[in-house]
């Protein structure tokens, strides 16, 4: 049995970095916003999947520029206050990240949304969306008490793989194979280790001598000390292929990718100096999904804008990462952003229809397979996501927001674009 519907001007699926953004920001435009999370918190990949680092704020070089504000420079604020130190570090394939501490990023995103007045609905998943057209009039939530209806006048999807979209129009989903990513923190390892990197890649050999499988990053791991505790690390070591989002998929891939990291945590405890007292302090929680699916939007983000760096008359938004792709599980390729700069994320890679009330943000928005290895990301998620919001809440049931004013209600909101 259903329970009585909600009612709301704007509801925003997903609760990472572009729901976020796409909440606060339609909030601040005087939309009154729902925020829907199957989680019990926020943070998306950074808080579900264990990414404890932002990509995306800044370009990649020896001078790096900053290139998303607005919305996510106000979540590094709320994180600065809470302690966290929020300059980017260099890595070294030259690219810049802020370093997160998941639970301090949790209780920063809950202060954001409540503060501008969003309805977070926690714990509540979208399980039907009943579309006519390019409209979705109406969805069918659950949460622990069972079913209930939630209406809007606009929709984001922002729920990082097209989530949504697929519940609304799955004749227009088409695959995208991106390898999936069990992160994890260990703990008990040496301050002073070096995380060598012939050791890391002796622990691979080892690994593959005792299981009879090669470990997929051949490399041994992509290891990050977290400055805020000594004697732990943000490890990205255990990639595997992921067909698609069906449970049958997911459980397979969660599985083989926990009993990888448990047996591989042996080898580097054998080979690696400073990890012979590691432990597997977390994984995930939850596999870090890249993409199984995506839509086509009006004007997706593309290879020769990123090339390229192109501007646009149309941007609402800057990507500064490069194209940053993981076809097979071990497999990292890059495409590189002319001149190490940033290109314009257009309006119309936010909508999937020509008209409708539909709009996609972060990971959801239109891109070939390069430039969403670009626009993936966190950093860029919160810009797409901050104009997807805007745009929603400027949208009226007959007659999408123009471009000039949702470019200009995001200058004022503080968005770099």
């Amino acid at each position: 049995m259903t329970r009585a519907g909600l009612q709301f001007d704007v509801a925003v699926v997903g609760g990472g970095a572009a729901g976020v953004a796409a909440a606060v920001s339609a909030a601040a435009c005087g939309a009154r916003v729902a925020l829907i999370e199957a989680y019990g918190f926020l943070g998306g990949t950074a808080t579900v999947a264990g990414v404890q680092a932002y990509c995306g704020f800044y370009t990649r070089g020896e001078r790096p520029q900053q290139v998303v504000a607005g919305v996510g420079q106000r979540a590094l604020a709320a994180l600065q206050a809470l302690g966290l130190d929020v300059a980017p570090k260099a890595q070294s394939s030259g690219n810049w990240i802020i370093l997160l501490d998941p639970e301090r990023l949790k209780r920063a995103l809950d202060g954001l949304v409540l503060a501008a007045g969003v309805e977070p609905l926690l714990h509540c998943r979208v399980v039907s969306a009943e579309a006519h057209g390019g409209r979705i009039d109406r969805l069918l939530c659950a949460d622990p008490q069972g079913l209930f209806e939630l209406r809007a006048g606009q929709v984001v999807d922002a729920t990082g793989n097209a989530n949504l979209a697929a519940l609304a129009w799955p004749a227009r989903m088409h695959p995208r194979r991106q390898a999936a990513t069990l992160t994890a923190r260990l703990a008990g390892l040496d301050p002073a280790c070096s995380y060598d990197k012939q050791a890391l890649r002796e622990a691979a050999q080892d690994y593959e001598q005792r299981s009879g499988t090669p470990l997929a990053r051949a490399n041994g791991g992509y290891f990050v000390p977290l400055p805020w505790s000594d004697g732990t690390c943000w490890a990205m070591m255990v990639d595997v292929e992921l067909a698609d989002a069906s449970s049958p998929s997911l459980t397979r891939a969660e599985m083989q990718a926990r009993a990888i990291a448990h047996d591989y945590l042996q080898s580097l405890r054998r080979c690696v100096p400073g990890f012979a007292a590691a432990r597997l302090d977390v994984t995930g929680p939850a596999l870090g999904v890249r993409a199984t699916q995506h839509i086509a939007s009006q004007r997706d983000a593309v290879l020769d804008d990123l090339l390229h760096a192109r501007r646009h008359a149309d941007g609402i938004a800057r990507s500064g990462w490069p194209g940053e792709l993981h076809p097979r599980a071990g497999v990292t390729e890059y495409r590189w952003i002319a001149g190490d700069d940033w290109f314009h994320v257009r309006y119309g890679a936010l909508q999937p229809h020509a008209d409708g009330n539909t709009w996609l943000a972060g990971s959801s928005i239109g891109a070939d397979e390069a430039a969403f290895g670009s626009v993936r990301v966190m950093g860029c998620a919160f810009a797409t996501g901050h104009a997807a919001g805007i745009a929603a809440a400027l949208s009226s049931s007959t007659a999408r927001a123009p471009l000039q004013a949702v470019q200009q209600t995001l200058i004022e909101q503080g968005a770099l674009i």
